[in-house]
C-alpha cells in the first residue's frame, strides 16, 4: 500500500484518480485549494481519504500543506 497525494481532487481527473486509488487500497491524501472546494470532498474523506487544504501557488500555503 502506498501513500499518495492527489492534487485537484475536487473534480475531474484528480477526483477520479483519488477514487481509483482508494478503491485499490492505497492511503490517499486529497487536496483542495480552499475550504469551498474541500467541502466537495466529504465522500472521499468518508471513505478514508485524508484532506489537506491550501494553495500551491502560495509558498506559505505549500509549507502549511507539507507540515500537515
Amino acid at each position: 500500500m502506498s501513500r499518495v497525494l492527489v492534487t485537484g481532487s475536487a473534480d475531474g481527473l484528480g477526483r477520479a484518480a483519488a477514487e481509483s486509488l482508494l478503491s485499490a487500497g492505497h492511503e490517499v491524501i486529497v487536496h483542495a485549494r480552499n475550504s469551498e472546494r474541500a467541502a466537495g470532498l466529504d465522500t472521499l474523506v468518508g471513505r478514508g481519504a485524508h484532506l489537506v487544504v491550501g494553495d500551491f501557488t502560495d509558498r506559505d500555503g505549500v509549507r502549511r500543506i507539507a507540515a500537515s
